[in-house]
């Protein structure tokens, strides 16, 4: 605060801060985020659901009819100002017809890693992101049988997933890894490649800039580079490639590895820890 009445003078000071549980539902019509706004929800909470089903919903895929409920928490100053969306507790979101179930809980109690499991305590990390691209789309597909027309209607294989953004879109590493490769090459354009471990490695087409180097290290979810229109390209998007023992394969055709679930020694704690979570969610109607 600073105070300049008589004579200039500053000092610190903090307002109290509150937290309201809340719950709300949703069923989408066409996007997420356009649910979201239709209930007055906080568009932060559109970026926590996707970061906490990133690895088994794919939302460039929603469908008219997929619904959800979530019970959160809301920060309000003085009780009456509101300061934003606090943790999302649970959720159930009901994609294609299959309930998927996320509750908060702090596996690891010396580290405090706080993840989300579902009801039957298996964590919702894939070791692997659906996309490495937020709010993107998907404009073209892994296809080894693509014709095009520019080139007399021939043969030519494609061997990744298109994913259109705006130019200056982050680029997220879909796991962990080691950058064996950022440079610009022909076609590729700047690019990054990831080895993630003997089996899988990843690359990362067409980009504006790249922002690791080679044999820098990076964890899943990292800015790697932004998207851009470099190289052999019609639009701006990243062209996301995905080797398994060596081999070009489609991602979205591979049994990806599971995160660990949570351990035993804490299960009886989350079970008792979310039943009445899951009580709520279920009692919450459409």
């Amino acid at each position: 605060m600073i105070d300049l009445r008589d004579c200039v003078s500053t000092y610190n000071d903090k307002k109290p801060v509150t937290f309201v549980e809340k719950s709300a539902r949703g069923v989408i019509t066409s996007s997420l985020s356009q649910t979201m706004e239709e209930q007055h929800l906080s568009p932060n909470m559109t970026d926590q659901l996707a970061t906490i089903y990133a690895w088994t919903i794919d939302f460039f895929r929603l469908q008219p009819g997929d619904r959800f409920k979530v019970i959160y928490s809301e920060k309000y100053i003085n009780d009456t100002i509101p300061a934003g969306l606090g943790e999302i507790k649970a959720v159930m979101f009901e994609h294609r017809g299959k309930p998927i179930y996320a509750f908060s809980f702090i596996g690891d109690s010396i580290m405090g890693i706080t993840d989300y499991y579902d009801d039957e305590a298996n964590n919702l990390r894939r070791a692997f992101l659906k996309a490495p691209v937020k709010f993107s789309r998907i404009s073209s597909r892994y296809n080894l049988k693509r014709r095009i027309k520019f080139y007399g209607n021939r043969v030519r294989p494609h061997k990744g997933t298109d994913f259109a953004a705006p130019i200056g879109t982050p680029i997220l590493a879909t796991a962990d890894g080691v950058v064996t490769k950022s440079e610009r090459r022909g076609g590729n354009g700047k690019y990054v490649k990831i080895r993630h471990n003997g089996t899988y490695e990843t690359q990362y087409l067409h980009m504006k800039a790249q922002n690791v180097k080679k044999g820098q290290h990076v964890r899943q979810g990292d800015v790697i580079g932004w998207i851009g229109m470099t190289g052999n390209t019609g639009g701006p998007h990243v062209c996301y490639r995905f080797w398994k023992n060596g081999k070009q394969v489609d991602p979205f055709k591979q049994d990806l590895p599971l995160s660990k679930p949570l351990e035993e020694k804490y299960q009886d704690t989350y079970f008792d820890h979310i039943a009445p979570l899951k009580g709520q969610l279920d009692n919450i109607s459409f």
